[in-house]
């Protein structure tokens, strides 16, 4: 189904209206048809569709556009869930059944390596899929028109807030928050984030409000057997999908040794989320962290997690640049790395392979990057196991998790 809201499709100027048959996927969730040999890009369309869209921005090689009906549609095209489906910004395939997103998603990361990381993989070696498609996410960022008093999310590829009052995706928790930012005076003026956790605790960041607390919150993940509790702060990066971390977290466990005598270097590891979880499965664990918030929550973490067994593990956090703190740290058998969107530098991966860990776990939430950085990495190293892991449903994102091993 297409939203019949004719209100929100004035936001965009229409330049023209065509007829499209669309003919195949493409990343950042959309898909692809062609006039004459101009590519248009198309939201929430299904290849073998044809669909007339609304051209709503055009240069001499490509346009963007979205359907306004859909005349043939695809036998996997299901109603959406959400009734703000096609016109808020926040996903991508709610037309689609969860299995199908998943076969998409791991053809476009395949296809992603092959073109961009040269990396010649037929399969991944497993898929780890989401136990929730919905109501996962324990953090929103809500946008604000306070002269409009609008709060929801930019509607794709425009500064237009379209107005929700429920967000399928967020923790029921972050939706009643985020309405009864709704009813406080004076209005919101800016925008502001939420948080829940599986404790019962929610909070809204940026705004004081007499209910919610502008704190930091704690989560208790249970995962390899153990329990282990964060402090978040609120500038602090957390992953959104409490029922994928604990999977996520276990595979990377799982490529440890059994020994549990190696030495591993964890990069970019911000509050210490996969540190604290390897530390007790290893002879030393050393995070490395460029963010002083994330280092000073990663330190209380450590500390309040001691009697739930890592008060014999030799683990620490070391505040810095990982090019600068790096080569101090002597030799590692493991190091991980979880970097931002832009993937690590390439001084950082060439300092890696100088130094020849025995293993490298990179986790990433852009698989372009990371078949960048894989490709890199090859020189030296072979991969040995490839997940998707859907972090992500009813999005075009994914969180992808390789391990290499020296060659």
């Amino acid at each position: 189904m297409l939203p019949d809201n004719k209100e929100f499709r004035k936001i965009k100027s229409v330049s023209r209206q065509i007829e499209l048959s669309i003919e195949k996927y493409a990343s950042d969730g959309v898909s692809i048809g062609y006039e004459d040999s101009k590519v248009i890009f198309v939201r929430y369309a299904i290849p073998g569709e044809k669909v007339m869209v609304n051209i709503y921005k055009e240069t001499k090689d490509y346009a963007l556009a979205e359907p306004i009906e859909i005349i043939t549609p695809s036998p996997d095209r299901i109603s959406p869930e959400c009734r703000y489906f096609g016109l808020c910004g926040g996903c991508d395939y709610q037309m689609l059944a969860y299995s199908r997103q998943l076969e998409i998603k791991t053809a476009l990361v395949l296809e992603a390596f092959h073109k961009i990381g040269k990396l010649e993989l037929d399969a991944l070696t497993g898929i780890v899929s989401s136990g929730q498609e919905f109501y996962y996410r324990n953090t929103e960022t809500f946008k604000v028109n306070p002269r409009r008093q609008l709060i929801g999310f930019f509607r794709k590829d425009t500064k237009f807030i379209v107005d929700l009052e429920e967000c399928k995706l967020a923790m029921p928790d972050i939706n009643t928050a985020m309405n009864y930012m709704r009813t406080i005076e004076p209005y919101p003026a800016h925008n502001f984030k939420v948080r829940s956790t599986s404790l019962g605790e929610t909070t809204v960041n940026w705004i004081d409000t007499d209910i919610y607390e502008d704190r930091p919150l704690y989560e208790d993940i249970h995962a390899c057997g153990k329990t282990i509790r964060y402090k978040i702060s609120k500038d602090s990066f957390f992953q959104v999908n409490n029922s994928v971390i604990p999977l996520w977290l276990e595979k990377i466990v799982g490529f440890l040794d059994e020994s549990h005598n190696e030495r591993i270097f964890d990069l970019y590891c911000g509050i210490g989320l996969i540190t604290l979880f390897v530390a007790p499965f290893a002879k030393e664990t050393i995070g490395v962290e460029i963010a002083k918030s994330s280092v000073k929550d990663a330190d209380h973490n450590l500390e309040i997690n001691r009697a739930a067994g890592l008060k014999d593990a030799n683990v620490r956090f070391i505040l810095g640049d990982v090019m600068e703190v790096l080569p101090g740290l002597g030799s590692a058998d493991v190091m991980i790395i979880d970097p931002p969107r832009k993937g690590a530098e390439r001084n950082v991966l060439d300092l890696m392979m100088g130094m020849e860990p025995r293993k490298i776990i990179y986790s990433s939430c852009k698989p372009s990057t990371m078949a960048r950085d894989l490709q890199i990495l090859s020189d030296k190293y072979d991969i040995r196991e490839i997940y998707l892991v859907d972090m992500f449903p009813q999005t075009h994102h994914v969180e992808m998790l390789t391990l290499l091993v020296k060659k």
